[in-house]
């Protein structure tokens, strides 16, 4: 999923990119905190005590990222450069989310 997102990022494909965001938000959190994936909404941020429990900065970065993808459905489409960015923060959100301990 990693390499379609930046596949997606390179091509500037806005719909395809943020669907797989969006999707690998909810496979990686939905491994770390045991739930299924599909459960997984920005809800879960604020709800799961192992999140509550985490550095701000990481709680933060994973409301961006999903307000980023909210937000995808009714923005106008983002330059190549844009989607890039947001790619690299996904990739060191995730390193992020991976030490955190249960």
């Amino acid at each position: 999923g990693r390499d379609d997102l930046k596949k997606n990022g390179a091509a500037n494909q806005p719909d395809e990119f943020f669907a797989t965001l969006f999707r690998l938000l909810q496979e990686q959190l939905g491994e770390r905190l045991d739930c299924p994936a599909s459960a997984i909404t920005e809800d879960v941020v604020d709800a799961h005590a192992l999140l509550r429990n985490a550095p701000a900065t990481l709680r933060t970065a994973l409301h961006e990222q999903f307000q980023l993808c909210n937000q995808a459905r009714y923005a106008p489409v983002r330059g190549s450069g844009e989607l890039n960015s947001v790619a690299a923060q996904f990739e060191k959100l995730i390193g992020e989310l991976q030490n955190l301990k249960a």
